[in-house]
């Protein structure tokens, strides 16, 4: 099985992906690793690029993690996932990073308003939302026994954009 694991930045991809991997055997491909960051390259990469890259170190049983992961139209990608993870926590997260205060609220911004989701669903029919905010071993317990068994994890339920005015007024 191919999976694509996505999220806005800050979701826990790495994180679960490394650990998902772990616990089937199946080999990571972190997108990330094939870009050379603080370049140009890394702001202008195509996703025509990104779908090669993937293409490129692609193998049975992979899961692809990205931000842009879900954007890969490789036709080989058996599953989607978008990792979700309340905008509250998230800005914590990003903080922690050092990301800049635009950053922070743009990404805040595109989770609270599902963003990755809707342009996953838009490119893919075979797409599942997972939460990630607090209990990293549930995630990680609901993605394994998706994959194992094929039994759809609890619907995702959460309206995030109860927050876009708690953001807000966070970037001032």
């Amino acid at each position: 099985m191919i999976i694509s694991l996505s999220g806005t930045p800050g979701t826990g991809k790495s994180t679960v992906g490394d650990k998902v991997a772990k616990r089937l055997g199946y080999s990571v491909i972190e997108l990330s690793d094939f870009i050379k960051h603080g370049s140009e390259l890394e702001a202008s990469v195509s996703l025509n690029e990104l779908n090669n890259i993937a293409k490129s170190k692609l193998k049975e049983n992979s899961i692809i993690i990205s931000h842009l992961a879900h954007m890969l139209t490789l036709g080989k990608i058996d599953l989607f996932i978008v990792l979700r993870c309340n905008p509250l926590k998230l800005i914590k997260r990003l903080k922690k990073r050092g990301y800049s205060k635009s950053k922070i609220y743009d990404n805040a911004m595109f989770e609270a308003l599902d963003g990755t989701y809707i342009e996953a669903t838009e490119l893919h029919k075979n797409v599942i939302q997972i939460e990630n905010t607090k209990n990293l071993n549930l995630t990680i317990k609901q993605i394994v026994s998706f994959i194992e068994t094929g039994k759809k994890p609890n619907k995702f339920n959460k309206d995030y954009s109860k927050y876009l005015l708690d953001i807000e007024k966070l970037s001032y």
